[in-house]
């Protein structure tokens, strides 16, 4: 991008960002031909700390492997970061090892099982004030748009323990998706399962072998999470 389209993009004015630009430059997370900016793979270092860490890549990457192992189907954990969903563990059939392209991902949280299920975690007032500034456009066809029954999934999700949502934020996918809670029962995200939408049509309980394997794994999950 150039100074300008980050000017635009953050509503920042152009001397602040030309400032900005010029320490990121300095520290080698930015590289610049003289008018175009680029980042630089030292970027990734910002991540490394958070991926490496023991919740992340002892726990709960450990656990979507596990989850995928037994359903055959991805498996993921999310944290809300502001209107997102944010994948941090990601265990995904095409890449069966390792850290896979979607970690990082971000994804409305509004239009997601995980993302609906740690909405459903927030107080009222604080859910009711980002449905009130949420600009909402549907990812596809199948997406609820519609403020108010967003809010009664959302409440539904939080009475019921479990969030579902089909084709909404992908097509070809239905998700299921559970809190995720630390062993003193505060909440630290969300773990789901994408499955095909074609299996879950040939499959009429999936959705509910599903469910039992999550809970029992964020069960297990909960003695672990500190």
């Amino acid at each position: 991008m150039t100074l300008s389209d980050m000017a635009r993009a953050t509503g920042l004015p152009k001397p602040t960002v030309r400032r900005v630009l010029h320490t990121l430059t300095d520290v080698g997370y930015v590289e610049t031909d003289g008018r175009v900016f680029r980042l630089t793979p030292k970027v990734m270092t910002l991540a490394m700390a958070y991926l490496g860490s023991d919740m992340v890549s002892t726990v709960l990457q450990p656990a979507c492997e596990r989850v995928m192992a037994m359903t055959g189907e991805s498996c993921f954990a999310g944290i809300l970061d502001g209107d997102d969903m944010m994948m941090i563990a990601h265990a995904n059939r095409r890449f069966p090892l390792g850290l896979v392209p979607s970690i990082g991902l971000r994804m409305p949280a509004l239009f997601t099982a995980a993302g609906r299920v740690m909405l459903g975690m927030l107080p009222d007032d604080e859910l009711d004030r980002r449905l009130k500034k949420a600009r909402l456009q549907g990812n596809t066809r199948f997406t609820v748009t519609d403020k108010a029954a967003l809010r009664a999934a959302i409440l539904k999700g939080r009475k019921d323990g479990f969030c579902m949502t089909k084709q909404e934020a992908d097509l070809g996918y239905c998700a299921i998706a559970v809190p995720l809670r630390r062993f003193d029962g505060t909440a630290v995200g969300a773990f789901s399962i994408p499955a095909r939408a074609e299996r879950c049509a040939a499959e009429p309980d999936l959705m509910v072998s599903l469910l039992a394997i999550l809970r029992e794994e964020v069960d297990k999950l909960a003695e672990q999470l500190i």
